[in-house]
């Protein structure tokens, strides 16, 4: 037998005993279980929206806002980790769009709001910390109200959005004193998940809260006279949350089926209605309606079978040609058939589509290879101009031996340092780590440079430089979304005195031949913020005096946070004993081998951030 007989009758034979079977039970099924459908129907959808608002809360809003607070309460989570925690941590979650922070003691909370949030509500005429602040009195009253509070539903008229609050109190430990982290939920996503559900062609679906009044309509209209209103706001204000089905008939005469359900973790009903009538005329219909096209379903199957035994095998047999020729090479090859209004006419195309897309292919590809050569050569020009910035060469002096590198993640990263010449006596040590990689790190880094080699121009004390620089840096970015930690000196080789001032950066690495260990040993910490956040910071000096064979090294956290195949970090008391072991070779050695011991820590693992080291000998 042929392809096209054995088709023909396996067709045949397919289409007449599924249909028999199934029409058969069909009938018997719809007569059994379409009369209870309808308050299926209700229920089920009620459930349903009940466990989307669930899923909202519980993995969308709760658990980010869990994984922040936790982070907040690490006792080795400093003021630079935590701001980064909270503006990079708000930043990829749509939902939440603000988070703050309020302590008690009249202390002004720290607000942090999503960009693109605060842009739109801007563009409103809105202040987004208007907006999106909580005042202490309400920290306070929703902390009274529950462990977890959820509520304060507001409607921003001008935007067009509704948003609600989430606050959760932090542990005591955390700021020493009370503390609350709090974050503003838009609920759009939610409003509209509910406003294009499919039920909603056929019936309603309303959010009540527990007076009766309808959520996420800003006329917010009083359905209380609607006795499943009525039943589901008496099942609100108890103790039990039990979903259920309840006909009723609205003041205007209407008879409803409706059924209504509660999200477990706020306190909104669900109320889901649809016309009595309209509801129940189905049933009989869907039954006539039923029998007759599986009554015409049968007669078509056996001339439809009978069409596509015979249409099927002549264009199957042009495709196995086609197919064979663009095997072999030829990306010309097309086939007919694609005018078809069925799956061959569908193959068809997309057989010739395919080949077009192939030819498409092959030449995107020769464009996409010329377009990344263009780009690796901008990074590379991009490269040249960063390490322009560093030292390229190190004078000879009398009285010190310095050298410097920098091995950026990227092609271009936000890690620098810098020595040069205030006077004929002082010179300035500078190292600085920009938070973030590749190239907004290294402009910011430029920008950074630059600023910090104009505040220099006058000797002024570390301290004073690193407030203005600090000031001047968050006048450029005025949203902190970047920020830079910096180590300043002034180095007199005259005296031999350093004063430095830091932001935020690791301490140096100091030996003094005067200590009777003669080892290493870090500089004592100054407890201060990050340059580019907030201005109007003050800034701390210190000083130290440096005598012939002393040494001083500057380095960024991409040299101790450096990770191997297991996930240990360098660490600080590892490059403490290299230091020591290698503490009388000279400047240059010392940054080779430590950069080189560094990077044969990482083995396999990628670098995934810049390392920088400066390092000062006084002879």
């Amino acid at each position: 037998m042929s392809l096209r007989t054995k088709l023909l009758i396996f067709s045949i034979i397919l289409a007449l005993i599924p249909l028999g079977i199934a029409g058969r039970s069909m009938i018997r099924i719809t007569q059994d279980e379409l009369k209870s459908s309808a308050n299926d129907e209700l229920i089920s959808v009620a459930n349903q929206v009940a466990q989307e608002i669930e899923d909202f809360y519980a993995y969308t809003w709760i658990t980010p806002l869990t994984l922040v607070k936790n982070a907040l309460e690490n006792e080795n989570l400093g003021i630079a980790e935590t701001m980064s925690l909270l503006t990079e941590g708000i930043k990829d979650l749509n939902d939440i769009v603000a988070l703050q922070i309020s302590v008690t003691g009249g202390h002004e909370p720290l607000l942090v709001a999503q960009d693109a949030f605060s842009q739109r509500i801007v563009a409103d005429g809105l202040d987004p910390a208007e907006a999106l602040k909580l005042t202490p009195t309400e920290v306070d009253s929703f902390k009274q109200l529950g462990e977890i509070f959820v509520g304060d539903l507001r409607y921003i008229k001008e935007s067009d959005i509704w948003i609600m609050t989430i606050l959760i109190p932090l542990k005591d430990e955390t700021f020493g004193i009370p503390a609350a982290l709090s974050a503003r939920i838009n609920l759009s996503s939610l409003v509209q998940r509910i406003s294009e559900h499919s039920f909603n062609q056929s019936g309603f679906i309303s959010v009540i809260n527990p007076k009766g009044r309808k959520l996420f309509d800003p006329a917010s209209p009083d359905l209380s006279d609607y006795s499943v209103v009525a039943t589901a706001v008496n099942i609100l204000n108890s103790s039990t949350r039990t979903m259920g089905v309840k006909p009723y008939v609205r003041p205007t005469g209407q008879s409803m089926l409706a059924a209504y359900a509660f999200p477990s973790f706020i306190d909104w009903g669900i109320i889901v209605e649809k016309d009595k009538a309209a509801a129940y005329s189905a049933i009989a219909q869907m039954i006539n309606s039923l029998l007759v096209w599986l009554s015409f379903g049968i007669g078509a199957a056996i001339l439809g079978a009978i069409f596509m035994a015979v249409s099927l095998t002549k264009p199957l047999l042009k495709l196995t040609v086609a197919a064979k020729s663009l095997a072999g090479g030829n990306l010309s090859t097309h086939v007919e058939g694609k005018e078809r209004k069925d799956e061959i006419g569908t193959l068809s195309t997309t057989f010739n589509k395919m080949v077009d897309d192939l030819n498409n292919y092959i030449d995107e590809l020769t464009e996409t290879t010329k377009a990344k050569e263009r780009a690796e050569s901008e990074l590379k020009l991009a490269w040249d101009i960063q390490q322009s910035f560093l030292p390229d060469e190190f004078p000879e002096m009398a009285e010190i031996d310095v050298y410097g590198t920098c091995e950026p993640a990227k092609e271009v990263g936000g890690d620098y340092y810098d020595f040069f010449p205030i006077d004929e006596e002082n010179y300035a040590l500078v190292i600085g780590d920009v938070s973030g990689k590749g190239v907004p790190a290294s402009l910011f880094m430029a920008v950074s440079r630059t600023l910090l080699r104009m505040l220099t121009l006058d000797t002024k004390s570390p301290e004073i430089v690193m407030e203005e620089f600090n000031d001047r840096l968050v006048s450029l970015d005025d949203s902190a979304k970047m920020f830079i930690t910096i180590f300043y000196g002034i180095y007199n080789i005259k005296t031999g005195n350093l004063k430095y001032s830091s932001a935020g950066h690791n301490m140096p690495f100091y030996r003094s031949t005067k200590d009777d260990k003669n080892d290493f040993q870090m500089l004592p910490p100054m407890n201060t913020m990050v340059a580019g956040i907030m201005d109007g910071m003050p800034m701390k000096l210190d000083e130290i005096n440096l005598s012939p064979g002393d040494q001083l090294v500057l380095y960024t956290d991409g040299m101790t946070e450096a990770i191997d195949t297991e996930e240990q970090e360098y660490g600080e008391e590892r490059m403490e004993e290299l230091l020591n072991q290698h503490k009388n070779e000279s400047s240059q050695e010392i940054c080779t081998t430590l950069v080189s011991s560094v990077q044969d820590f990482q083995k396999e693992m990628p670098q995934f951030d810049d390392i920088t080291l400066f390092v000062m000998n006084v002879k």
